[in-house]
């Protein structure tokens, strides 16, 4: 089984977990011969109010107890496991030091070692000594290098999420073939720029002290794809500026071309010459910057193998100047498959198979079956708790909670793949998914033909590409092309069915 550690740093790193379980959920992590892959996740962050931390935490959080609803009872619908280490915060000291004049105290500095208090004055001006941190680094990477610096490993792997994550990385590392560390975050801002090749030497050192040197640690590093609309006000203090965006980026290549095989085996460099527009935020629950391409992209570099060589830093490019589509993305065929499936089932799913579910509550099971006759495939035609063909009721609790588990995360899914779809920037455009179709509605949808686009759209007429369809389908499989019954079965059939 393969197994993946991914640690998002900042909030661009969160993006792109979040972006990573999605794809997971779509199969594409999983090995050649379709072996699920086993996916841990961390999220490395020290304003812990982030509302892109959140929404990364979301999506793990429903995969995951959509994974426990549904047990063993699918064949390919969300196969792929997912540990979730949860979330860490360099700040979350002994200290409990919230600025950087705190992490180094000047008055014992002064002190013991007058040399050293003289340097830091030098290097960080009094508003970046006492700015408030909980909010994160604030684009500055020389603050967040100050703090990042101070992490011990050895000392983090005796306690809490290291120990959890780097134990589970002995263990894989013992059981078949090496995992894969793989690092994501900015180099243009404060936490990513500073955090990722800081925890990349890190783990490096920590495995070569294990003996664990077979183990790759890689990281997608995301160059410039967005500026910030608005200024800041006067009492904003320190912040992220767009204007140091190139400055940042500027200083972390050279970094990596001089010292970056010291953090990371492998790098993948991605961003955007046509940037996507925010709203400005010093972070916290403020900072809801949508999902962007780039962030799919820089997830989807967990694929590229390893044995395939081509260096050190990998790059990708798109073939017209004001638009991406299917054949931009690499191995373009499977992963155009893989997300069109996603997204086609969790519009079937939530716009149209749980609102039948939930009108199947208000009458008997004789009235509901006669007009969906696809139901008694996977639930006992007259309402029971079970049958003989391990039909369960369609009112049995457990199969509601199964129902629910995927209804959240469908949600989840339509609101990354709709932001997806929308968020590009001025004058660009793509042709992979139709937004509008990716909203979560309380209206049947029962149209398909126009969730995706170009060529990895299903090549099916209008007419027959339906919801519908499907279900018709369904009701006229064999028994042996239905081992699973109830919700989880219904799901697994539905997953087949939809491209």
């Amino acid at each position: 089984m393969r197994q993946i550690f991914a640690i998002g740093v900042g909030g661009t790193g969160a993006k792109c977990v979040e972006a990573l379980v999605h794809l997971h959920a779509c199969g594409l992590l999983a090995e050649p011969d379709g072996t699920p892959a086993r996916l841990g996740a961390f999220l490395v962050e020290p304003d812990q109010q982030s509302a892109l931390l959140t929404r990364a935490q979301i999506a793990i959080n429903r995969y995951g107890a959509m994974r426990r609803a549904i047990g063993r009872n699918t064949d390919r619908f969300a196969r792929g496991e997912l540990r979730d280490y949860g979330q860490w915060s360099p700040l979350n000291t002994a200290s409990g030091a919230i600025s950087l004049d705190q992490v180094f105290p000047k008055a014992v500095l002064r002190t013991q070692a007058p040399g050293v208090a003289a340097l830091f004055d030098c290097l960080f001006p009094p508003e970046e000594q006492s700015a408030d941190l909980e909010v994160g680094f604030r684009g500055r990477p020389p603050i967040g290098s100050a703090v990042m610096s101070r992490i011990n490993l050895e000392q983090e792997a005796q306690v809490g999420q290291w120990q959890q994550m780097l134990g589970d990385i002995q263990t894989a590392a013992g059981s078949g073939d090496p995992p894969v560390i793989h690092l994501f975050g900015s180099v243009f801002g404060g936490t990513g720029a500073s955090g990722v090749p800081t925890l990349g030497q890190l783990l490096k050192n920590w495995l070569k002290t294990q003996g664990l040197t077979s183990i790759q640690v890689q990281a997608s590093l995301l160059l410039p794809y967005f500026d910030f609309e608005g200024m800041a006000d006067d009492d904003t203090g320190v912040h992220a500026e767009s204007r140091n965006f190139q400055l940042n980026t500027d200083a972390a290549l050279q970094y990596l071309r001089t010292s970056g095989r010291s953090c990371f085996d492998r790098v993948f460099l991605v961003g955007s010459d046509i940037k996507a527009r925010y709203g400005f935020s010093i972070g916290g629950t403020s900072q809801g910057n949508a999902a962007h391409i780039v962030e799919m992209l820089a997830a989807l570099a967990v694929r590229h193998p390893s044995s395939t060589g081509g260096g050190y830093a990998h790059v990708i490019s798109r073939s017209s100047q004001q638009c991406i589509g299917w054949e931009d993305l690499p191995d373009d065929e499977q992963v155009g498959e893989a997300i069109a499936r996603g997204a086609r089932f969790a519009v079937a799913w939530k716009n149209n198979i749980s609102l039948e579910i939930n009108d199947a509550q208000k009458v008997s099971m004789r009235t509901f079956v006669s007009g969906a006759p696809w139901a008694r495939r996977f639930f006992h035609p007259g309402g029971r708790n079970a049958d003989q063909a391990g039909r369960p009721g369609i009112r049995d609790q457990k199969e509601l909670t199964v129902q629910s588990a995927i209804d959240q995360y469908c949600d989840t899914l339509l609101q990354w793949l709709n932001q997806l779809s929308s968020n590009l920037g001025s004058g660009f455009r793509q042709e992979l998914l139709t937004a509008s179709f990716l909203k979560a509605d309380d209206r049947y949808e029962n149209n398909l033909n126009r969730v995706v686009q170009g060529k990895a759209r299903p090549r099916r007429p209008e007419s027959s590409d339906t919801v519908e369809s499907i279900k018709f389908r369904m009701d006229n499989l064999s028994s042996e092309a239905i081992p699973h019954r109830g919700m989880a079965g219904l799901a697994d059939c539905l997953w087949t069915q939809v491209v």
